[in-house]
């Protein structure tokens, strides 16, 4: 999978694709059928697959495997050969004596030419139409075929519309109705506006890399209409343009002790850690002066202490107002950002509410922020349930570039874990490892095989 969008001519391409991969017929309304794969039991597997010297899938040694794992399904990736979907027919009568459901994996427009490398997915490259039908089709003749996704969906999701969604749900729900279509998205593509275009036209999600048992609950309770900003949270959504000077700031009063010195102290964390620098920026107000600032480029995901003495800021008053603050220097067009904050200590000064009692806090703002504090922190509605499996790295490369250091085989098990303990509790509809190492003698594989094995 590839996050990284090029930037050429992207929306002329969309058109181009659109017009050849899609009907333009008026779209209908497509009904989710989530419920048509929510077995009790989804435990899955992703790609790496073994291979012959001719390229073919070595059909026999990846159900060998897939059969020690303790899964129930496996996404089949068309894209590593041209001989892909051939393979794929002459797989799925061979999974389904092993009792192995299969769905179907594609890559989107940023990863196929012109716009990237130059593998398609095979034989209908861009034709995403051609592809629901063929699905469909090859579904009815084998009936463990039972899904299909599509990768990094929100990064094309200019071409994806939901009417060109609901458009694919049609040509192939019109063969197959029970077929489920489900958008692979990250966690910080799980936002409200999301679900509010989508959720009628697709039948779930398979979310990837969570960085914690956070993220998972974060997604359900969006995907189910529980909440959209969790408390103590302040937030810039995806796809949304700001302008310079735009802020949401969480404020609460603080009295001042006399003749002590004024220090406060709180954990904070925020999920962006790449380079890009100089637009979203963090900061702890007193009396409207920063006290504390950082941009959010960089550092981990991990939560960290933060200690400020204010001592000077509070000489002379009685009364002070502390904010936490989140701040556009320049202004965006796709970078969300989530600044989560806990635990607020205080020395010298006596708070009217905590962190442990967002809801006492006031909101101000300029722009599209959200904020998980005061009124904006409302009782779930629950109007709606999209289903969603988790998915999460097996091979060691890929975890090391979402997760860090270390990538062993006992934190890729950690993670593992907590999201089959997720699924669990009714957290999830699924898990799905992706690229588990699948070679003899793998100490990932024989963890995930005994953790699958112990959760089933």
């Amino acid at each position: 999978m590839n996050n990284l969008i090029p930037q050429r001519s992207f929306a002329t391409l969309c058109a181009l694709f659109l017009l050849c991969a899609t009907a333009q017929a008026a779209p209908a309304q497509v009904s989710p059928h989530g419920r048509s794969f929510r077995s009790p039991l989804h435990f899955a597997d992703y790609n790496s697959e073994p291979r012959r010297p001719d390229g073919h899938v070595d059909a026999d040694a990846l159900l060998a495997r897939l059969k020690e794992l303790h899964i129930t399904t496996y996404y089949w990736l068309v894209w590593h050969a041209a001989t892909d979907w051939d393979d794929l027919k002459l797989f799925l009568p061979r999974a389904a004596q092993a009792n192995l459901q299969v769905w179907v994996y594609l890559v989107p427009p940023t990863e196929s030419p012109p716009l990237y490398g130059k593998l398609y997915s095979e034989p209908f490259r861009l034709d995403y139409g051609r592809w629901a039908e063929e699905i469909a089709r090859l579904s009815l003749q084998h009936t463990n075929l039972t899904g299909w996704v599509i990768d990094d969906f929100y990064a094309n999701h200019e071409f994806f519309t939901p009417a060109a969604v609901r458009d694919l749900q049609k040509r192939a729900k019109d063969i197959n109705p029970r077929l489920p279509f489900l958008p692979l998205m990250y966690y910080g593509e799980i936002r409200r506006g999301f679900v509010e275009d989508y959720r009628e036209a697709i039948d779930g999600v398979v979310v990837a890399y969570p960085q914690g048992r956070e993220d998972i609950d974060r997604a359900w309770a969006i995907l189910n209409d529980a909440a959209t900003v969790f408390p103590g949270e302040l937030g810039y959504p995806w796809s949304t343009p700001s302008q310079p000077g735009d802020f949401v700031r969480a404020s609460q009063s603080a009295t001042v002790v006399p003749g002590e010195r004024q220090r406060l102290r709180f954990r904070e964390r925020d999920d962006f850690t790449a380079d890009t620098a100089g637009y979203h920026f963090k900061q702890l107000l007193v009396n409207g002066t920063v006290a504390w600032e950082e941009d959010v480029a960089g550092g981990t995901n991990a939560w960290r202490d933060v200690a400020v003495d204010v001592t000077a800021a509070a000489r002379g008053s009685t009364n002070l107002t502390i904010a936490f603050c989140l701040l556009d220097r320049k202004g965006v067009s796709n970078f969300g950002i989530r600044w989560q904050v806990k635990d607020l200590q205080a020395d010298g000064l006596s708070f009217a509410a905590g962190l442990d009692r967002p809801q006492q806090w006031q909101v101000s703002q300029r722009g599209a922020f959200e904020a998980g504090f005061g009124d904006r922190l409302k009782a779930p509605e629950r109007r709606f349930h999209v289903p969603f499996i988790v998915m999460t790295a097996g091979h060691a490369g890929e975890f090391k570039l979402r997760h860090g250091e270390p990538a062993s085989p006992e934190r890729m098990a950690e993670w593992l874990r907590f999201c089959l303990q997720a699924w669990r509790e009714g957290k999830c509809d699924g898990v799905v490892t992706y690229c588990l190492e699948k070679q003899p003698g793998s100490r990932v594989f024989d963890l995930a095989r005994d953790l699958f094995g112990q959760y089933r």
